[in-house]
């Protein structure tokens, strides 16, 4: 069974990713004291708590612009060590609005273990700031879209299925 963290308040917090474009792994990290907690989480689920958290803080007047954006203080520290894959996060304030909760849950493949937790407690200050430095790390490693058919084009090349008939140009559903 892996472990359960609870760190309240976290001295720091952040969610960003590492890699090549195409290629990257997405985490959220957390510092409290000495200890460091990392979770690997999915492209998604940093594109919508980046979008969550700035639903929350504009309940309390706070509008997340690039001005928050503090790429040096916020990238993943190393080593990252992922003590588990996150298969759920939720993100919550207080009554007040001051004091902010990212909770994640372990993805487990067998339905009969108890999953992991983590409960990462949080000032509406490191909210912001991880929600600008999520939102950046989503868009930053967007790749260049071909013109002609609207796929992602990789590092390594591109093969368009409008130009040399290599795949389908949309997906078939039946």
């Amino acid at each position: 069974m892996s472990e359960s963290f609870e760190l309240d308040p976290v001295d720091w917090i952040t969610a960003g990713a590492v890699g090549q474009p195409g290629s990257r792994e997405f985490y959220v990290q957390a510092q409290k004291d000495e200890g460091t907690v990392a979770l690997l989480v999915e492209k998604q689920q940093v594109r919508q708590l980046a979008q969550v958290a700035q639903e929350l803080l504009e309940r309390v007047d706070v509008t997340v612009t690039p001005d928050h954006l503090d790429t040096r203080s916020q990238q993943l520290r190393e080593p990252i060590a992922p003590a588990w894959r996150a298969g759920r996060l939720a993100l919550g304030m207080d009554e007040d609005g001051t004091r902010f909760l990212l909770e994640a849950e372990e993805l487990v493949e067998d339905d009969e273990a108890e999953p992991a937790t983590a409960k990462l407690w949080m000032s509406g200050e490191q909210l912001t700031a991880m929600a600008a430095h999520a939102a950046w790390s989503v868009e930053a490693g967007a790749r260049e879209t071909c013109k002609l058919c609207n796929r992602p084009i990789d590092p390594q090349g591109h093969l368009c299925p409008a130009m040399n008939g290599h795949g389908p140009l949309v997906e078939s559903s039946l």
